[in-house]
């Protein structure tokens, strides 16, 4: 395996023999042997279960990579494939350099060992010698931040706990490779923002880390690329933006499909929307504008659109206040987006925006509900103009604009996306003339300087 490669699966699989009883575990080892010596074809007494099938990757020295699927996907296997701790039924692993492995909690601790001695223990097992462990163990503890219970037996910590001291000695041991699955979730929010800062300091040192996380936004953030495992097969496999782009679709298309099982919203809901359809289109209504259609926008948009249908965005415009088209936006301009939208339906919907960044990031947002206005209630061949004025005090760089159409479903809870656009609209920011702007989003805020007068 090359010096550069870190890990390395070649076509690994893992079946699971799952037995009805214990009796069929004790027919499939005894009864099979006996047919074949009396010359017949063994019985299977199991069912297969495939929890990886055929799954090939390499991961670079120094590459952050997340792992992302639903629940049952693989991802727990996969890793635990990785880190020696399950055997493949095929293919094979080869992983270079020193492997820290944070996969269940309280894996690796013995319950009876006080949390200083599963620090040895557990240190010992990742190659440090002792006076190594006892020259980080001052780093270790405080990292755990868990007080005068590092000297009490771990088996009356809590979930939180064990997790602290888990990551933290793994953290501190300096591996080569890191491998985190969902541990983080336990931890409180000063832990898991403290986790995040150091598993940034692991990145920058140039170890390999594999991320397991629902957070797909902690995704987006912290890895290069992304794997997507959808019932043990890889189903996309790149940039982790994308990925978590497509596996975000796959949710949402999945959440539009089992809402079409149930009513969308209340007869009463519905009935409160009617009667203030007319003030609700009024207040939609810019001028003499007319709906914009665009073959050419409809090809581009294509591939990243989806939704339940019964409405549709047909044009998405960035403008600015003289209403010209504008893909270079200067810092804090005012300008205007312009969402075209007609149904071919009768909806309670919000026409909404989204700003991200160049790796998917949402920075910011509106909808109806952020501006206080009704949902609109369509009609069948209906044409509706939205348009949202704001600023954009962004960094300079790239970004991207993606417009959708929800319906509620439980009002400020969750929705069905009747029609979602990636990469609405493509544009770039330049840099504020005044100073350089270090964070995403500029608050402009106020400042006082005093001069304090010592009385000594």
């Amino acid at each position: 395996m090359s010096t550069e490669v870190a890990i390395r699966v070649q076509n690994i699989s893992k079946c699971y023999q799952i037995y009805d009883t214990p009796r069929d575990r004790l027919k499939q080892f005894i009864l099979p042997r006996l047919r074949r010596m009396a010359g017949k074809l063994p019985k299977q007494y199991f069912d297969e279960f495939w929890a990886l099938k055929d799954i090939s990757f390499e991961i670079q020295k120094g590459e952050t990579v997340g792992i992302i699927g639903r629940n049952g996907s693989g991802k727990s296997t996969l890793l635990q494939l990785i880190c020696g701790t399950l055997n493949p039924t095929s293919g094979a692993v080869q992983t270079n350099g020193r492997i820290a492995a944070l996969l269940e909690l309280g894996s690796g601790f013995n319950p009876e060992f006080t949390g200083r001695e599963n620090v040895n223990m557990n240190a010992a097992l990742l190659g440090l010698g002792q006076d190594e462990i006892d020259a980080r163990f001052d780093d270790i503890a405080a990292f755990a931040d868990i007080g005068n219970f590092i000297e009490q037996p771990v088996k009356t910590y809590s979930s939180g706990m064990l997790v602290r001291l888990a990551f933290a000695v793994n953290i501190i041991s300096e591996p080569d490779i890191m491998i985190v699955d969902e541990a983080l979730a336990v931890g409180d929010m000063n832990f898991q923002a403290k986790c995040m800062t150091a598993l940034t300091r692991i990145q920058e040192s140039g170890s390999t880390i594999l991320f397991v996380s629902h957070d797909v936004g902690a995704v987006k953030s912290l890895c290069s690329r992304g794997v997507h495992l959808e019932h043990g097969i890889v189903k996309a496999i790149g940039k982790a933006s994308d990925v978590a782009e497509q596996y975000i679709r796959t949710m949402r298309e999945e959440m539009n499909s089992e809402i079409r099982r149930f009513s969308r919203v209340s007869s009463g809901f519905e009935m409160e929307h009617k009667k203030i359809e007319e003030e609700k289109v009024q207040s939609l209504e810019i001028g003499s504008a007319v709906l914009k259609r665009s073959d050419e926008f409809d090809k581009r948009v294509a591939a990243f659109r989806y939704g339940s249908g019964g409405a549709r965005i047909t044009y998405v415009e960035l403008l600015n206040m003289r209403n010209e088209p504008i893909q270079l936006v200067e810092f804090n301009q005012q300008l205007k987006i312009r969402i075209h939208v007609e149904s071919s339906s009768e909806l309670s919907i919000s026409v909404n925006f989204n700003i991200l960044d160049e790796k998917k990031m949402n920075l910011t947002g509106c909808g109806f509900t952020q501006v206080e206005h009704e949902f609109l209630t369509t009609e069948i061949g209906g044409q509706y103009l939205v348009e949202y004025t704001l600023r954009l005090p962004l960094q300079e760089g790239n970004y991207s604009l993606r417009t959708q159409i929800t319906s509620p479903v439980v009002r400020g809870e969750t929705a069905e996306f009747v029609d979602v656009i990636e990469d609405a609209v493509i544009f770039q920011m330049e840099r504020w003339q005044n100073a350089r702007i270090w964070s995403k989003i500029h608050l402009f805020p106020e400042m006082k300087l005093r001069h304090l007068i010592s009385n000594a």
